[in-house]
């Protein structure tokens, strides 16, 4: 079993943000250049050193799960394409946010329970503790931390509401035919509806 990264807690989505450095990606092609951008030209307009390294680097993160062609689309993409291929490098990127999405998000959905209380996230997360000693081994807060950053990826993402409710994204039939031709069960990774059905 694969060791959990648990590095999510130090960005938050940045949505637009990682369209920047998707499309800076493409123009040349070359990530040591696109980190260099990052941190010494600032292309974040971010306040400090220390914040273009650390979201930098976790938006380079999670943009490398992708090839050029989803890096492509997540430079054009729009609406619930921007939010699925967001939450599809979320879970490339970090084992314990897929988990969350394969055990918790889609069997909810399709058992017709609509909602996604923080009591799941609970359950989930003592399991966790169980199956990944680099995950219990955290202090409280970290724990609680990864909690609210898996939320608001959620949030963030338009998978859920602000009730809690879960809100099935509509993505496009390219979205889902550039994602399947990289691993087809990354589609799995979202509540079934549309195209996707």
């Amino acid at each position: 079993m694969a060791k959990y990264c648990l590095s999510l807690t130090g960005a938050g989505t940045y949505q637009t943000e990682t369209v920047a450095i998707a499309r800076t990606f493409l123009e040349c092609e070359d990530w040591v250049e696109v980190r260099r951008l990052i941190v010494d030209e600032n292309l974040l307009l971010l306040n400090t050193d220390g914040n273009r390294k650390r979201i930098g680097g976790e938006i380079l993160k999670r943009l490398k799960t992708l090839n050029n062609q989803e890096i492509e689309l997540y430079a054009n993409a729009v609406g619930d394409d921007l939010a699925a291929i967001t939450w599809i490098s979320l879970c490339r990127t970090y084992p314990l946010v897929k988990s969350f999405a394969q055990e918790v998000l889609v069997k909810r959905y399709a058992h017709m329970i609509p909602d996604l209380p923080h009591t799941t996230y609970d359950a989930f997360a003592d399991d966790q503790r169980f199956e990944h000693p680099e995950f219990a081994a955290l202090t409280q807060k970290s724990q609680d931390k990864v909690e609210i950053r898996v939320f608001g990826f959620l949030r963030d993402c338009h998978l859920i509401d602000r009730s809690y409710r879960i809100t099935p994204l509509y993505v496009s039939p390219r979205f889902a035919e550039i994602v399947s031709q990289e691993n087809e069960d990354d589609l799995a990774l979202l509540p079934k509806v549309g195209v996707l059905l």
